[in-house]
Order: structure tokens, then sequence, then C-alpha cells
């Protein structure tokens, strides 16, 4: 696939479109600690090209999944899965249809059942992302360059619009929010900037302004600790690292910037803010980086191959394994992680899903 193909894939996001004991006065040999199990307990994957998602219950051993059932979402061009907070609901961006499917999760099984028809979103809604008190569900709208908001029903998961949106700068297509939920940061592939907003008790966002970073800008990654950001570009192959100013939400870019391979589209911190890993769809592969921990520095430790245009990433709670939805294969490809290097390794065949997978949401 080509750069000028990669593009409008991310844009379009249609097919784009994760001890010793001891005792006895004696030393005892110690025995390892096995290793600690999966804590996801079920796998959802939104299918761009097939407008459906697979539901996936998750081995806690191996990580492997095993398919549940499909549902249609009722939209076009289903993308992002958003899950509140008890995990009763989830939501779907359908970009194409301009709406938000919602459906209930089976407790048990894992299964999806829609609740209702598709709410209306803005134009273009290429993502979804529930806001830090659990109560809000935030809508990207693409093409609308804008933010849209809804308050979520606890009790049925129904989505009532919230009034006014916020503006974006061109082409938004991903929210990322600060770890203290003070800030929100929104990647613009168009633009090749970050928005940046304060986000108020109620969950309003108010724009605080704009940073340039590069062009054609696909994914932000934000590190556990609050202080750094990292902003991917699919056209120069770069991810940039950005210092936060925790008091005002500020960003500074860090230099240099790293390359990865062709076409990033995702990138993901792991829970620690020691590794970064970035799906390249061009290269059919998935970069791991050391994060230093006093600049936020990135250093490329390995690459592994992936299925056919990874799009996104997805890891554990656990931080045993990465789940990477590959667009052009239509799976989902299992990695073990290598607690102490981050290092990637199959673990077991692929999963089948939809056509076109695009991203995993984890279910606990």
């Amino acid at each position: 696939m080509s750069p000028r193909k990669i593009a409008p894939l991310v844009v379009s996001l249609v097919s784009l479109l994760l001890l010793v004991g001891c005792g006895g006065g004696m030393s005892t040999p110690s025995t390892p600690a096995p290793p600690p199990s999966a804590v996801a307990r079920f796998a959802l994957v939104a299918n761009s090209s097939s407008n459906s998602i697979s539901a996936f219950a998750v081995d806690s051993q191996t990580g492997q999944l095993t398919l549940k059932n499909t549902v249609p979402t009722g939209g076009i061009g289903s993308r992002v899965i958003a899950v509140e907070p008890s995990a009763h609901f989830a939501y779907v961006a359908n970009i194409v249809s301009n709406d938000i499917s919602v459906f209930a999760i089976d407790a048990t099984t894992g299964s999806l059942t829609m609740v209702g028809s598709p709410v209306p979103a803005g134009n273009g809604p290429s993502f979804v992302v529930v806001g830090p008190a659990g109560n809000v569900l935030y809508a990207v709208n693409q093409q609308a360059n804008n933010i849209s908001g809804f308050s979520i029903n606890r009790s049925t998961g129904a989505l009532t619009p919230l009034s006014g949106t916020v503006p974006t700068d061109e082409a938004p297509v991903e929210l990322r929010f600060h770890p203290s939920g003070q800030f929100a940061y929104v990647a613009n592939f168009n633009s090749g900037d970050l928005t940046i907003y304060r986000v108020d008790s109620s969950g309003g966002l108010g724009l605080l302004g704009a940073i340039p970073v590069d062009v054609s800008l696909s994914s932000i990654g934000m590190h556990p600790s609050g202080k750094f950001a990292y902003a991917a570009s699919v056209s120069s192959h770069e991810i940039t690292t950005l210092l936060i100013n925790q008091t005002s939400g500020a960003l500074t870019p860090f230099s240099p910037s790293v390359t990865s391979g062709d076409g990033p589209t995702s990138i993901t911190v792991d829970s620690q803010g020691r590794f970064a890993y970035v799906t390249n769809a061009i290269a059919g592969n998935v970069s791991v980086f050391a994060i230093d921990a006093s600049t936020g520095a990135l250093t490329l430790r390995s690459t592994v191959p992936a299925g056919t245009e990874p799009v996104a990433l997805t890891l554990d709670p656990s931080g045993r394994f990465a789940y990477v939805a590959n667009l052009g294969s239509d799976n989902v490809t299992l990695f073990a992680i290598d607690s102490a290097t981050g290092a990637l390794t199959p673990a077991g065949p692929p999963a089948n899903a939809g056509t076109g997978p695009v991203t995993v949401t984890l279910i606990e």
C-alpha cells in the first residue's frame, strides 16, 4: 500500500479505516510465581467493511480469543468501540452513516445486543471515548471538525445529546485524556496539529489552543505519568514526543522525533510507561520502543511482523498480551509480551474477525 493510499485510509476511517520463601531457619528453594493471568475477559472487534462487531472470550492463561458472536451495528463504517466503566454498555462510532450504535454487554458471555436504533452524531464520527467521570461520551466528528458530547444513562445505556459542539482543527481523528482527567488532546489529520482542551467538572471541553506537530497525524499516545504525549504521523513515518505542562496542559515538542515503520497508524503506551508500541500499516509490522523515564524519549528496540495492514494495537492490563487488528487480513494477531524488554512474540494463530477489523476493545 502506498503512502498516498494510506492517508485516506486514516482520514476516512472507512477502510481503517490496544519470593522467595523461607521457614524453619533454613532457606528453601524459591518457586517461580506463575505468570499473571490476562485481566480482560472479553474482546470486542470493530469490523469497518462488514459493519459489524465481533465479540470474543479471552482465555486467561493463553490470551487466545474464542468467537462468541458477531452482530451488525446498524450503521456504516463501524470503527471505534468505547465501553462505559461498568462494562454494561458499548458504543460504536459509524463514520459513514454519521451515528453511534449502543449495545448491551452480557456479563457472562460477552455477547452483544443492540439497544434501540443508532443515535445521530456529527458529520463523520471517527472516534468515540468515555470521559474521565464515566458519564459523558465524546464523539470526534472528522468531517465536521468538531467534538460532540452525550450524557450516558447508567441504567439503560441510552445517550442524550449535550448542547453545542467544541471546535477542533481540520479532520480530527482521535481524542485522548490526560491521566489527571483535567486535559484532553485531539490529533488533527489535515492540519497536522494537536488541539488542547481543559475538562471542567461537568465534562465540558474548553479549547486552550493548538500546537503544530507533523503532517497527517494519525494517533496520540499518553504516558501514564502524565508527563509525556506521543503523536504519530502516517505520512512522515515519525513519532514525536511532547512534554506536558501538568498545570496548564500545554505541549512542548521534544527533539528529535524518531522514525517508525512505514505508515504508523496507532501508538499505545503500556500501563507502567516503559514501552510504546506502534502499528505500521504499510510496513505490516509493529515497532517496540523503550521509553526514557526522565525525558520521555523513545528508543527503537525491536520490530515484529503482524498481519496485513495492522492498524491498531491493544494491551491487556495484565501486561502479558497484545492484540493487533489487521485491516487487510481480516484477523487479530495475538502477541505475548516480554516483561523485561517489551518485545512481542506471536502467541498462537490469529483469530478471524469480520471484514476490515480496525480496533480491539478489551473488557475486564
